[in-house]
């Protein structure tokens, strides 16, 4: 084990409010170079210290959080011990996670349904095409990262904590943007902001786990190879900071526990690989600083990235790459600004999954005693070993001269629990109120439904509908929007080779179509920059007039009813109503020209030749003459 002076030794932050002098490293940093290997020793310990200071500080907060989420992951899980053994262990009410999954469905619709999944605008005329060309982008990039699964987390995570940090980070070497997940335990936000106010974070701390052969491979780690040392766990398993201690949680599914001794100390291996003991925690810490803090007071502020391993040392220390902001963003579902933390699903449903589980055990307990009656038998009139072990067939027998019924009497349990069935019903309700995930919108029947219209139903729906799409207008607003945002100034800022996407041109609307060559959309970094954002949607809304099928069918009635049609091309606006409808490739299905010359006008066409002829009859002969000038009546000949 490797010995390290204790960060606490040095840790007094003088009265100027400096917290550690690096201005002798200021040029490297300003050139975005990492500094960690250029640090001294108190400047390690110093920096250690502070990234568990403000690390500690928001897991006072937050941490009251943790019983909440425990009870949260059990009811979603629907948890049950694996050495349960009584009928009334096993007995979880599921319908909880039947409501979760339900939002979880509509939020996924609504925000991750389309396609392309993001729709974007440009804020300007000039930015209109690479906000075209950044929808599809994105798209491409979300189907290759199984965007559409870390999405679907993220808002799983929404309604099962009401705190769902995601990290989006650009991938150097796909090229390619990167959202990670995180446990809500591992991640420590500064607690002095408000719910929402993310952008005015002074800090937020990223944990997690990892091997030295892993850190090693990523590249991004030079220190860790220029001494032996660290190859090997750097304190020891009592020193933990009190924010890693929740790693020991049972129930959670973790195989990682920071304070299972490690083998080499315990003599059980001679070898520290493979060994869980030995698995490295790495705080991963973004901060933004004043100047003076660093003895730089020329600054105003200065945005650094600091990655801690062991709780001891720093192996990576530069400039924020991504500017000034940090990579994160945070989703709830129940939006309060005056709150540091949001509810969740699950806290509204808590109270009322406990009680309903509470009800179905004690039935079973009541059911139980009821199919195991007590006997009271006098032993002097009956042979009670024949009632201990007896059988369908099996004799008991009585002392001569007594009757075997003054021997044995029976005590029948009373069912006292038969309307707890009705309870549960009448909370699973509740349940259905409170998260309106009707039993319509879960895909089964409702009560009564066989005297309720068709329509009384889809109304109802869509009123449970409205409901949950103000909390997807939320989402969308306070955690989509700048996930897209810093994914597009991602692209923008980092894109390091030109790309191309498959695609027909048929499929895409008039701003791509005269770009698409040979099937497919070439594009590079300059094509993609101006000025776009993210249009907030959710599925009840509907969606952009030029992108929706019946806008397209609407338009093409009118444009019939009105003779408009014989201005415009119906046949095209038509195509374009089947190709919104996410029919892509209907040139398949189309009549070869040549079969058309032996059969003679199409349907189409012969309605297209009547509506023009019956738009003739009833036209003014001011119009007639400028149709004939257009070529598009033929008078007739005048008789001789």
């Amino acid at each position: 084990m490797v010995e390290l002076t204790s960060p606490t030794a040095q840790a007094h932050i003088p009265d100027d409010g400096m917290i550690v002098d690096l201005s002798m490293h200021a040029n490297k940093l300003m050139a975005n170079q990492d500094i960690s290997m250029d640090l001294t020793d108190e400047q390690n310990n110093r920096l250690v210290e502070y990234v568990r200071e403000i690390e500690r500080m928001s897991y006072s907060r937050i941490s009251r959080r943790y019983d909440h989420w425990k009870l949260a992951d059990r009811a979603h899980d629907v948890y049950v011990k694996a050495d349960a053994t009584r009928f009334r262990e096993k007995a979880v009410i599921a319908d909880t996670r039947a409501i979760a999954d339900t939002v979880l469905t509509y939020l996924m619709a609504a925000l991750g349904g389309r396609n392309p999944m993001f729709q974007l605008e440009g804020l300007n005329r000039k930015s209109r095409k690479a906000a075209a060309i950044l929808e599809q982008v994105m798209h491409q990039q979300m189907r290759r990262t199984a965007g559409e699964a870390r999405l679907a987390q993220h808002l799983l995570d929404c309604i099962r904590y009401g705190f769902a940090p995601t990290k989006i980070t650009w991938d150097a070497k796909t090229n390619t943007n990167k959202i990670t997940n995180f446990d809500p335990r591992r991640v420590f936000p500064d607690p002095r902001v408000q719910w929402g106010d993310w952008e005015n974070l002074q800090y937020c701390v990223f944990t997690s786990t990892g091997s030295y052969d892993a850190l090693v491979q990523t590249g991004l780690y030079p220190k860790l190879k220029s001494d032996k040392k660290y190859r090997y766990k750097m304190t020891s398993d009592q020193q933990a900071w009190e924010a890693h201690r929740w790693h020991q949680e049972e129930g959670r599914g973790l195989s990682i526990d920071p304070l299972q001794p490690n083998e080499r100390s315990t003599g059980r291996s001679n070898s520290s690989y493979f060994s869980l003991g030995n698995a490295r925690i790495i705080d991963e810490a973004w901060v933004k600083l004043a100047g003076y803090q660093v003895g730089m007071p020329n600054l105003d502020v200065i945005w650094l990235l600091m990655t801690v391993i062991d709780e001891s040392l720093i192996i990576r220390m530069h400039l924020n790459p991504y500017g000034r902001q940090f990579p994160v963003v945070i989703g709830g579902l129940f939006h309060d600004s005056h709150k540091t933390y949001a509810q969740s699903l699950y806290d509204l449903l808590l109270p009322l999954h406990d009680i309903a589980t509470w009800l179905l055990r004690s039935r079973i307990d009541n059911v139980q005693a009821a199919m195991n009656n007590l006997i009271f038998v006098d032993p002097t009139k009956v042979a009670v070993s024949d009632l201990i072990d007896r059988n369908p067939w099996g004799i008991i027998r009585s002392l001569p001269g007594q009757n075997p019924g003054d021997g044995v009497f029976i005590a029948n349990v009373p069912d006292i629990t038969r309307g707890h069935w009705n309870d549960i019903g009448a909370l699973s309700e509740m349940k259905q109120r409170l998260s309106a995930a009707s039993d319509a919108q879960q895909g089964m029947p409702t009560p009564g439904s066989d005297r309720t219209t068709a329509y009384e139903v889809q109304r109802l729906t869509q009123l449970g509908s409205q409901r949950l799409g103000v909390l997807s207008r939320i989402i969308s607003a306070t955690s989509i929007r700048p996930l897209v945002r810093m994914s597009i100034e991602n692209i923008q800022d980092s894109l390091a080779y030109n790309g191309s996407i498959r695609m027909a041109a048929d499929t895409v609307n008039e701003t791509l179509r005269p770009m698409i060559t040979d099937g497919y959309l070439d594009y590079d970094s300059a094509a993609l920059q101006g000025d776009i954002e993210y249009l907030v949607v959710d599925g009840t809304l509907p969606i952009e007039p030029s992108r929706s099928p019946q806008s397209w069918l609407n338009a093409v009635q009118v444009a019939t009813q009105s003779g408009l049609g014989m201005e415009l091309d119906l046949k095209a606006m038509t195509l374009e109503a089947v190709r919104s409808m996410g029919i892509s490739d209907i040139d398949r299905f189309r009549i070869p020209p040549e079969q058309l010359q032996r059969e003679g006008p199409s349907p189409s066409q012969q309605m297209e030749i009547m509506e023009k002829m019956r738009g003739a009859s009833v036209q003014p002969q001011e119009q007639i003459d400028r149709e004939v000038e257009r070529g598009n009546i033929i008078p007739m000949r005048s008789q001789q």
